[in-house]
């Protein structure tokens, strides 16, 4: 909120007033002419403005219609010194004035229509967002908000509360029972053929999985995403029925043989119009929403496992086994492309179960590393180049520079022993763990001391939320929920203790006059100072400066 009067006693009286009102997330900035006021209204959105109507230079009309140019949303309410009829019927006709006060109707109907606008503002804002969205927005941007969201499950490795989930299936119209079990299935596309560019294969993705969701849909509930470039997932669940003919298992079972048996269908359609080859690998069983990370892992992995890599496979796998079915080890080699991602993927996270997926990787390999050179110097060469992404995305890189011996990623090579190779990668990818943490909190740190830094060396200067925020590049709002978070204490109550400490060091070592120390305070008027400091030190500051000499 803006406060806008030439008048300084009411100019701070307003703002002390509205500082100490019970407003959550309202700041206050306050400014002595229109000139100013558009300066303002040119740096920062303004969501109220209480101004005085009669200025010079530029009058409370005048005013509108510059905040109307740049803002329409806001809310003014006028103040005049004068019951001036024509500028009453002239502010009544701008739907964005809502109310024209006299000055002598006192602060708490000030504070009232203050309110009001406030709640307007809340309205508005909920009822044009609701209205824009779920009449425009929400139906166009409902296939990404049900991508989003079955992406984010499959991150998910914790027992899910099946009623949270619901609601989430709820509110975006996936057609899915979270309390029931999910049939996962992949679609891998083999061979681009004709489709070179990243937006044709975009548009191909798109267009298999609309194959999926038609031939599947006709006898189950069915959602598709893309798992990767090369790599679409299906959810399936029986369709759902508002009176069962029969039981849920005898659903399940029907489910399972009609997808089973529509794989092929699958393939032919890509084939007949998209001129696409693809494989298709779904999950012998039903799991829980919480397995299907793991589950589509073991998809991914049989497709490689399997004899004839990059030919069109249609395959059932027991995802209920311990260990996939063992293949051939240069098939294998790109499922270590696979776990090496997932490596990656938990580390950029902060997932401690990175050490699962690397042990897989290491397993692939076996105990001596790879016998074939050449599939010995791919392995090497996927590690080192995920660990160096890694690295460079984590923002740890000159911290690795300095810490990590990074020359034997230069030094390993087809004759270097495996197990020195391992321990190598173990140990790196352990310091990444634990210092993408520290990264986070020094990052948290940084901007903290940034703050106090700025605030410090700007006490007789703008001290606003707005300001400090810019200077740190944060949302304001979002600064002052972290700042209390951080600290536990408000950006407002440092300010004043850092005001209260330079306030007391001036009064007791220098011969300063308090309004000279108002002034070095950032305080514009020295009443405002005498004020600020008896509420906050429990005595005037000319009584903190005699009490301390008689002391002395």
């Amino acid at each position: 909120m803006m406060i806008v009067d030439d008048e300084p006693v009411i100019l701070d009286g307003l703002y002390e007033f509205f500082v100490k009102a019970d407003f959550a997330d309202l700041e206050i900035i306050k400014v002595h002419s229109a000139d100013n006021a558009i300066e303002w209204l040119n740096t920062l959105r303004i969501d109220i403005v209480l101004s005085d109507i009669c200025m010079p230079g530029m009058d409370g009309m005048e005013l509108i219609r510059e905040i109307v140019d740049r803002w329409p949303r806001c809310k003014v309410i006028l103040l005049t010194g004068h019951n001036e009829f024509d500028y009453a019927h002239q502010a009544i006709r701008n739907p964005c004035v809502i109310d024209y006060l006299l000055k002598t109707e006192g602060m708490d109907k000030i504070r009232s229509s203050v309110a009001v606008a406030l709640e307007r503002l809340s309205s508005e804002e909920e009822y044009q967002y609701q209205t824009q969205w779920f009449r425009d927005k929400l139906p166009r941007t409902l296939p990404q908000l049900q991508q989003q969201l079955l992406h984010d499950i499959l991150r998910r490795t914790e027992r899910i509360d099946y009623r949270s989930l619901q609601e989430e299936f709820d509110t975006i119209q996936l057609p899915f029972q979270a309390a029931e079990p999910i049939l996962p299935l992949i679609i891998r596309i083999e061979a681009w053929r004709n489709y070179e560019t990243p937006s044709d294969r975009t548009l191909i993705r798109y267009a298999v999985a609309n194959i999926a969701e038609e031939l599947i849909g006709d006898k189950a509930e069915i959602k598709a995403a893309d798992l990767d470039p090369v790599t679409i997932v299906c959810f399936v669940q029986p369709q759902a029925r508002p009176l069962p003919a029969v039981s849920g298992e005898e659903d399940w079972l029907k489910t399972h043989r009609f997808v089973h048996g529509t794989m092929e269908s699958i393939q032919q359609a890509c084939d007949t119009c998209l001129r696409l080859s693809v494989s298709v690998i779904v999950s012998s069983h039903t799991v829980d929403w919480h397995e299907l990370n793991y589950t589509l892992n073991r998809l991914r992995l049989a497709a490689y496992d399997s004899l004839g890599l990059g030919m069109e496979k249609l395959l059932k796998v027991n995802t209920l086994e311990a260990e996939p079915p063992q293949g051939l080890l240069q098939s294998r080699l790109a499922s270590t492309g696979v776990l090496l991602e997932y490596v990656k993927q938990r580390l950029l996270e902060g997932n401690a179960d990175w050490s699962a997926s690397f042990r897989k990787w290491v397993d692939l390999a076996g105990e001596d590393g790879p016998e074939d050179p050449f599939i010995r110097w791919r392995m090497l060469s996927g590690i080192s180049n995920s660990l160096l992404e890694l690295v460079q995305e984590l923002g740890l890189t000159e911290q690795a520079l300095s810490e990590q011996d990074l020359s034997k990623l230069l030094q390993f090579n087809i004759s270097t022993p495996w197990p020195a190779v391992i321990a190598f990668y173990h140990s790196f990818f352990e310091w990444i763990a634990a210092n993408r943490s520290a990264a986070f909190r020094h990052d948290e740190s940084s901007i903290l001391s940034m703050v106090h830094q700025y605030i410090k060396l700007h006490l007789a200067d703008d001290l606003s939320l707005t300001r400090i925020a810019r200077e740190v590049s944060l949302n304001p709002s979002y600064l002052s929920r972290w700042y209390k978070r951080a600290t536990g204490k408000s950006l407002s109550d440092y300010i004043a203790e850092k005001k209260l400490e330079l306030s007391k060091e001036l009064l007791l070592g220098t011969a300063l006059k308090m309004h000279e120390i108002s002034t070095r305070l950032g305080f514009s008027d020295q009443h405002y100072f005498f004020r600020f400091f008896k509420k906050t030190a429990g005595c005037t500051p000319q009584e903190f400066r005699e009490q301390r000499k008689t002391r002395a």
